[in-house]
């Protein structure tokens, strides 16, 4: 049980805090024996079933722990105690998942774990990314400095994140919407129209074509309902294993790379992924071989992770960032190997990959947006299309009725 505390300690300073213990009698056992006199211990809240069990699919998002990195460096910053921070941020977090792991760090730290190994209990929020700046933070003394690093990277993360799936949010509802409608048409107004059609005379063979497909299309459909189900959950499963695979996922990146605009798109974001994290990791003070097998891990492309990794070891055995860079010029352009180049020469690579990383920033902002004014004329004439032939399907062999009479 998790439990919340006031108390007052031998100077008579009023202090509070949370621990985890199994019962009441215990937590105040721990309290006492530290030699605290408690005012207040009250039982943290316990959420309702159906409510933890939402909590297994919800997550901590990337503005959630900007928010979360941002008031902790800030408090850090003033002077107050990591455990007291905590415990502040603890109080103020309105996400669920999030609430519950500051709590697990804090009881951590409090029982003598140092901050950086708190997170590492916490992979499903706190990525190694992280984690490791944390570390190295700790070993430098500059821990509200790091993570106010950290909370400038999740930030532009969420903000480019979002400039994303706002992209992408009008052409998914359109396409959903005109889905659920030939979804309607094909299983249930195709059909009827269809039977009233073979009542009335018509023969599927004098049927226009467009409405012959469709009409057994969505016979097939009525009459293997069952089976078409059993087929698509099968392949759904096996589909989302295959995907899920180290094989499966490379051939995702490879192939949605080398699709023409959508392969652009993603190189600039992948690009300015990889110089925003390795220019943070190489300012927290990370080493080098080290920092790109971190950035490897969080780029979010597995092509990306592989070519990163062959870098990483590259610099291992003395060869230089920007020439094996140069070796990928289809994946990192050469404005790229160049700019790590100068920043190598100079000892300012952080710099130089940070000026990198806000121009591809800039190029995925433009590039959302043209997409955005390109995508909407181009799914409005698409659906006008597809929307017309469907009404033609319809329309036609009512025609050819009306004429035999």
């Amino acid at each position: 049980m998790k439990f919340t505390y006031s108390a007052k300690n031998q100077k008579g300073e009023v202090v509070s805090g949370m621990l985890e213990a199994a019962h009441q009698e215990a937590a105040l056992s721990v309290l006492q024996q530290a030699g605290l006199i408690v005012l207040k211990i009250a039982k943290k809240e316990e959420t309702v079933w159906y409510a933890r069990l939402l909590t297994q699919f919800q997550s901590a998002g990337l503005k959630d722990i900007s928010v979360f990195t941002r008031q902790l460096s800030t408090l850090l910053e003033a002077q107050v105690s990591l455990v007291d921070a905590l415990q502040t941020v603890y109080a103020q977090t309105s996400n669920t998942v999030l609430r519950d792991v500051i709590f697990d760090m804090y009881t951590d730290i409090q029982a003598g774990i140092s901050f950086s190994d708190a997170l590492a209990k916490q992979e499903r929020v706190f990525s190694l990314f992280y984690v490791n700046m944390v570390r190295a933070a700790e070993l430098t003394g500059r821990l509200d400095a790091a993570l106010q690093y950290l909370a400038d990277y999740y930030e532009q993360q969420a903000y480019v994140n979002g400039k994303i799936r706002g992209a992408m949010v009008y052409p998914l509802f359109i396409i959903g919407l005109f889905a659920v409608v030939i979804g309607i048409m094909v299983t249930v107004v195709i059909p009827q129209l269809g039977t009233v059609l073979l009542e009335s005379g018509v023969t599927i063979n004098e049927m226009p074509v467009m409405t012959r497909i469709l009409f057994s299309v969505g016979l097939f459909f009525q009459q293997y309902t069952g089976l078409v189900a059993l087929i698509a959950l099968v392949t759904v499963f096996f589909l989302v294993r295959y995907l899920a695979s180290d094989e499966g996922s490379l051939l995702v990146s490879t192939l949605a790379l080398r699709m023409p605009i959508i392969g652009f798109f993603l190189r600039n974001v992948y690009v300015s992924r990889f110089a925003e994290t390795l220019s943070v990791l190489l300012k927290g003070g990370i080493p080098v071989a080290s920092a790109l097998e971190i950035t490897a891990a969080v780029v979010g492309s597995v092509y990306y992770q592989e070519t990163i990794m062959e870098i990483a070891q590259g610099v291992r055995q003395g060869e230089m960032i920007s020439a094996i860079l140069a070796q990928y010029p289809e994946y990192f352009p050469t404005l790229v190997s160049q700019m790590v180049a100068v920043g190598e020469k100079t000892g300012k690579l952080e710099e130089l990959l940070r000026k990198v990383s806000l121009f591809y920033n800039r190029e995925v902002e433009a590039m959302v947006n043209n997409l955005t004014e390109i995508l909407q004329p181009v799914l409005i004439v698409a659906l006008g299309v597809l929307i017309g032939g469907l009404i033609a399907a319809v329309i036609l062999p009512i025609y050819q009725v009306a004429q035999r009479f």
